[in-house]
């Protein structure tokens, strides 16, 4: 179980040791996925699952998706952990395919809440399930002098000594900090919090990350 005096690379280590054993509970899933979406008349699908790990009983969350009908036998498959520790809930999501974890700590969906959702009576529960809800695919990019001044217009300077970056994604753009194979996300601002001069910055990030949704996902996702 996931405690507060665990480091990053401690949290990181132990969800992929968790991860290796829902094997059987992904296999499981993705039969009653398939169920779904051969009955499902819109695409994209998702359906998510939840779960515990059987030694260390750590919350898992399984989201498939499928694209399109014939995706039934190859869905996307999301991985992501939710755990408390004192200052409130985290989520923390799992690559499979990179060896990757990105963590969301409680002050990341304070700001989602804040500045994109703005609603305060929803639980941090359906915060989470709603911010991820919304992912349609990211573009980053590292933090240069200009987007590390407009960083600094919304929150005070980051304390980690990781490499800094921002993302381009649905509701706006996202920052944090990479240590190796762990992303920590640190805030979250919209689209309409910016000047014009402070989109321009960000231009073309954002005109990528368009590029690259509309590929994959189609226009309206973008």
């Amino acid at each position: 179980m996931i405690v507060s005096s665990m480091a990053l690379i401690e949290i990181h280590n132990e969800l992929f040791k968790d991860l290796a054993t829902l094997t059987n509970k992904i296999v499981n899933c993705h039969k009653e996925f398939r169920r779904r979406v051969l009955k499902a008349s819109r695409y994209p699908f998702s359906y998510s699952y939840e779960c515990y790990s059987r030694l260390n009983k750590n919350r898992f969350i399984l989201t498939f998706m499928a694209m399109k009908r014939s995706d039934y036998h190859n869905p996307t498959i999301g991985v992501r952990c939710l755990y408390n520790r004192a200052e409130g809930l985290y989520a923390a999501v799992i690559s499979m395919e990179n060896g990757t974890t990105t963590i969301f700590p409680p002050h990341f969906f304070k700001r989602y809440r804040e500045r994109i959702v703005k609603d305060f009576s929803a639980s941090s529960d359906d915060i989470i399930k709603r911010y991820f809800s919304g992912i349609w695919g990211f573009t980053f990019t590292v933090l240069n002098n200009d987007i590390r001044s407009l960083y600094h217009g919304f929150e005070d300077e980051m304390q980690g000594g990781g490499e800094r970056f921002v993302c381009a994604m649905t509701d706006g753009y996202c920052f944090g900090e990479r240590y190796g194979k762990i992303h920590l996300m640190k805030t979250i601002i919209s689209e309409e919090m910016l000047f014009e001069s402070q989109k321009e910055v960000l231009g073309n990030l954002r005109k990528d990350f368009v590029k690259v949704n509309a590929a994959m996902y189609g226009n309206k996702n973008c």
